[in-house]
């Protein structure tokens, strides 16, 4: 039985494109199946447009980390945890990223 753990987007900072401000954001989704104790979380980075006019369009930039799958083989009551630090390092990458 699969049991979704972790569906979450977190914005890193903001950049700018052609004078419009976009967030950059980390994404994280993990599921854990209890029959074979793998943890699997699919991790990927992308721009975000806040203007109203381009709300909901999104980018994906060379400079960002390629989308990643990360699989891990983890008793239930210890995935949740394991999850929240794989998107922790996941947010550092990214973070990390940000052309300077």
């Amino acid at each position: 039985m699969i049991h979704a753990l972790l569906d979450t987007t977190q914005v890193i900072g903001t950049f700018e494109i052609d004078g419009a401000t976009h967030e950059i954001c980390a994404e994280a989704e993990a599921t854990h199946d209890r029959r074979t104790n793998q943890l699997t979380i699919s991790l990927r980075s992308f721009l975000r447009a806040t203007q109203h006019d381009h709300m909901g369009e999104t980018t994906t930039p060379a400079w960002l980390p390629a989308p990643q799958t990360v699989t891990e083989h983890v008793e239930v009551d210890e995935a949740h945890e394991m999850a929240n630090d794989v998107f922790a390092s996941w947010c550092h990458k990214v973070k990390g990223a940000i052309p300077g």
